[in-house]
């Protein structure tokens, strides 16, 4: 009954509006079976269409920098490898050995894959891919220094190649699966020649996955099946990404057939096509993303208090209210309990987390002078359920004399604040703020070692807690590997510094006619369009 009340008055607060703006050998998963598995003859002349939010003004796909362009992408290039819970899935690549002092990563290039152009595949495209990034940045990049040492890369042979690590390194392997070669050929092997170049702004280009691109329009991209696509021929024809906008304009464009599905991220709409199973095919995968709440340690207010005062904070908060409010099921998202996923092999279940206790909370925000303080809370208004969860954590911390001032940003003006640890102006102008880390897949600690070890932002962690999880990247072995995880899974919430929030599955509705949109458990969506099929 008294999470209902607050449901009931959080969602009379967001009625009337008072939020404010601001403006081994890796190869765990049988690549050769999953590629026989998915190598079909085309059964329709369907067409996928689908929405994206913006339309990227390039195609070139070393240029990933947002979900949209990631999927725009993903039916023209392919990656070497996708990381999964279950091990890696393979594409250009079909195999990377890993010495036992994790030091020499070897990388096979399938035999089979090709351009669309008709060009291999090889190892050259990589190495140019590579030096492209040195050019752009001005230096060593990911993949060409690691712990401060040169990494080694050399040619094997056209389809193999070798990367000797200075270091133990155990996000490595996370770098290579997030690298998309691009044609080395098409600009004479000259990484210079891309900047100026209009390629990959026209049709034409070269491509590595299951599609070309035929058409480039204003609002819409049109890409055609490949017959030669080395895994196999797409079942879907033709490819149309439109963009529309989002929200209610992206279900209306959806309910009424002109796209063929969409994301789900509320209750009601998850309850309503679940009733019409008639007319709509539902698909759920793990997300694989952490929603967190973050102290800022260099907040007007939050800089000024005490671990206890934080602690306080975190006790107020009863994550399963916040879940039922903001999300309203299960289903679309569950409580965390860990900083980690249960994407990553590394994530430890018994991670204790923190339990509410709205008694103990109150006493120590009276004890460490937390009561009757106002902390400026920002959130990013792009993103789904953020407003819902900011209406929550401000009614839940004034139960112990908090005042919480919300501030609405869009993501042109949320990043730059969150994670302005090194513009001490925007750093100074809130005190927490929600948050959503890239999917985390995998053996390795992926994109949370630049929040433990503050390198993306200050999140306010100890040296202890960075010198950890130093020690657990540069650990090959898996047991020692895993204590030291455990260990700081620990730790980083003894500090008080991030609330692990809730973990997000990603739901989709399709229109009744469309299947196989849960062929691959990466998002963003889709990296096999091989198992997609429109009849």
């Amino acid at each position: 009954m008294k999470r209902r009340a607050l449901a009931l008055l959080c969602a009379g607060i967001l009625a009337v509006g008072m939020l404010a703006g601001c403006g081994g050998s890796s190869d765990k998963k049988d690549s050769s079976a999953k590629t026989e598995d998915t190598k079909k003859e085309a059964k329709s002349d369907g067409t996928f269409t689908f929405a994206l939010n913006y339309m990227p003004n390039s195609l070139q796909p070393s240029a990933q920098s947002s979900d949209d362009l990631v999927s725009a992408i993903r039916p023209i290039y392919e990656p070497l490898f996708a990381e999964t819970k279950d091990g890696l899935e393979y594409y250009l690549a079909d195999k990377l050995d890993i010495s036992e002092d994790g030091l020499t990563y070897t990388l096979h290039i399938n035999d089979k894959a090709t351009w669309s152009d008709g060009e291999p595949v090889t190892v050259k495209d990589i190495k140019f891919t590579i030096d492209y990034g040195v050019l752009v940045y001005g230096g060593p990049t990911s993949f060409t220094k690691v712990n401060g040492g040169e990494v080694q890369i050399n040619e094997i042979d056209d389809k193999t190649m070798e990367f000797v690590l200075p270091s133990v390194y155990d996000n490595y392997v996370r770098t290579l699966s997030q690298f998309y070669p691009m044609p080395a050929h098409a600009f004479d092997n000259d990484p210079s020649k891309i900047n100026d170049s209009t390629y990959f702004k026209t049709p034409g280009m070269a491509t590595s996955g299951a599609y070309v691109v035929s058409e480039i329009n204003e609002d819409s991209f049109v890409y055609t099946a490949r017959d030669d696509y080395y895994r196999g021929t797409p079942s879907v024809k033709k490819v149309v990404i439109k963009t529309i906008g989002s929200g209610s304009t992206k279900q209306i464009e959806f309910e009424n057939g002109g796209i063929d599905y969409m994301r789900v991220t509320s209750a009601e709409d998850l309850k309503k096509y679940k009733e019409e199973s008639d007319k709509y095919n539902m698909y759920s995968i793990s997300e694989a993303r952490l929603n967190y709440l973050q102290l800022n340690p260099h907040g007007p207010v939050m800089s000024t208090l005490s671990q206890d005062a934080r602690k306080a904070i975190f006790l107020a908060l009863d994550k399963d209210a916040i879940v039922d409010f903001a999300w309203g099921s299960n289903e679309l998202a569950e409580p965390a309990n860990s900083l980690i996923t249960p994407d990553q092999s590394i994530y430890n279940k018994d991670c204790k987390g923190y339990n509410f206790n709205l008694e103990e909370a109150k006493k120590l925000a009276k004890s460490s002078g937390l009561e009757g303080k106002e902390l400026t809370y920002i959130y990013n208004s792009d993103r789904a359920n953020m407003e819902a969860v900011a209406t929550v954590v401000q009614q839940q911390l004034a139960e112990i004399g908090v005042t919480v001032n919300i501030e609405s940003c869009d993501t042109s003006t949320f990043f730059p604040r969150f994670f302005a640890s090194k513009d001490k102006e925007l750093a100074t102008t809130w005190d927490l703020g929600t948050n959503g880390w890239d999917s985390q897949r995998g053996s390795n600690c992926g994109q949370a070692i630049s929040y433990f070890t503050n390198r993306l932002c200050d999140c306010g962690y100890s040296d202890e807690v960075s010198g950890l999880a130093q020690k657990a990247i540069g650990t090959a072995d898996a047991k020692e590997k895993q204590e030291l995880w455990n260990t700081i899974q620990d730790k980083a919430l003894e500090e008080c510094w991030e609330y692990p929030l809730t973990y997000t599955n990603f739901v989709m509705v399709s229109q009744k006619n469309v299947t196989g949109l849960d062929g691959s458990s990466v998002v963003p969506e889709f990296i096999d369009y091989l198992s997609i099929h429109v009849d």
